[in-house]
């Protein structure tokens, strides 16, 4: 491999030698395609393709790195219009350094972007390394809290190469994380790796966060996320990076590649388990009053919880299924069972009006459990329908 001088890579910027490489995601929610994340690629005069760890490494040591950013946004954005006109909503991640995100000019070029309507904020997410957050910058701090009081979402990528992830997920303002592909590709052979992997899927949705894995490389690694309740997949085994008109033919295929969310659904039981016990330390006084926790968790209103956002958005693909069907009634009761406990308890109610409400509670978040229980068998069955006709 030649290594890039710093003229070869000024030159490269100025004569947009640098495009744009989409590789997509799938999401367990739905199962289809839902996003890429945007990677860039040299196409060099004579035609051939150089991979960014060719060039990216030199343009970080000759200070060029935000000068590429700086390059690739406005194409991100072109492309970005190209996608949503044909497929509506849609997802793209751009990576950027803490360099990047300590420049005031790509930091107002990005908000920019936004506040004209050039591209909408909700369907950006800019993906930064764990190591690029370890240090505690106030202009990084202040640029990644200008992207997402703008509505950009912000991502950590290789999640769980470094020691300051989980400092790093409490600093600063991230709503997703991408598991790291060695972790990933780990699961094959280390029980630690799953370990890790199913510990991260566990607390991202415990804080309300994506979870993407990246460096899916074979259908087992696929189903065993898809099963463990991860987000999204990104890898290989999905997708290679694609230029812009081999990705919009691919995406354009339309295919399913799972159907119900089996982890997802099993999460959810456990969201449940959660829900009521977080309710009932309320109501019945916790020891743990005056953490800021205990407050945010309980989520009373049925359309606003876990459940209800996959429910009433994702999951309506599901409406057909009888098992799906059936579990709005006692969901919807045992969230206004929630509302009037509580209420009783703050009104200082007689304990029997307590027990009463409590009991009552129990019982439909029983039946709520067993429904979902029905579900999570029905989307096992699929799978072994699905299996039995590919054989």
């Amino acid at each position: 491999m030649t290594i890039p001088s710093r003229d070869e890579l000024l030159r490269a910027i100025r004569e947009d030698e640098l495009e744009l490489w989409y590789q997509p995601k799938v999401s367990f929610v739905t199962g289809r395609v839902c996003g890429a994340e945007a990677l860039v690629r040299w196409r060099r005069e004579d035609d051939r393709v150089v991979s960014p760890a060719e060039f990216l490494p030199q343009a970080e040591e000759y200070g060029l790195i935000t000068e590429v950013a700086k390059a690739l946004f406005p194409l991100l954005c072109l492309d970005h219009q190209k996608l949503t006109d044909a497929f509506g909503h849609f997802e793209v991640a751009f990576n950027l350094s803490a360099r990047d995100l300590e420049s005031p000019e790509l930091v107002d070029l990005v908000l920019r972007a936004v506040h004209t309507g050039l591209v909408q904020p909700e369907q950006i997410q800019v993906e930064l390394t764990e190591t690029a957050v370890a240090a505690d910058d106030e202009r990084l701090r202040r640029g990644l809290e200008d992207l997402v009081a703008a509505g950009v979402a912000l991502a950590m990528d290789d999640f769980g190469t470094g020691y300051s992830s989980l400092d790093a997920l409490h600093r600063l303002p991230f709503s997703v994380v991408k598991i790291d592909q060695g972790v990933v590709q780990g699961l094959r052979t280390s029980g630690r790796c799953a370990a890790i992997v199913l510990a991260s899927i566990r607390m991202a949705h415990e804080m309300g966060m994506k979870v993407i894995a990246e460096g899916v490389e074979s259908e087992e690694i696929f189903d065993y996320l898809l099963h463990a309740g991860c987000t999204e997949a990104q890898g290989f085994w999905i997708s290679e990076p694609l230029p812009l008109p081999e990705f919009i033919d691919f995406v354009a295929q339309g295919r399913r590649w799972c159907r119900l969310p089996v982890g997802l659904i099993r999460h959810t039981e456990l969201d449940h388990l959660q829900w009521r016990k977080e309710l009932m330390d309320q109501v019945f006084g916790s020891r743990r009053a005056g953490i800021a926790a205990a407050d945010e968790r309980l989520e009373i209103s049925p359309y606003r919880c876990r459940f209800g956002e996959w429910y009433y958005g994702p999951g309506r693909d599901f409406s057909e299924l009888p098992a799906f069907a059936a579990l709005e009634e006692p969901h919807l009761e045992v969230h206004g069972l929630g509302l009037k406990l509580l209420r009783a308890s703050r009104l200082g109610l007689p304990e029997e009006t307590l027990r009463d409400l409590a009991e009552r509670l129990n019982a439909c978040s029983d039946r709520f459990l067993r429904l979902l229980q029905d579900l999570e068998i029905e989307a096992l069955l699929e799978e072994c329908r699905q299996d039995a006709h590919r054989a």
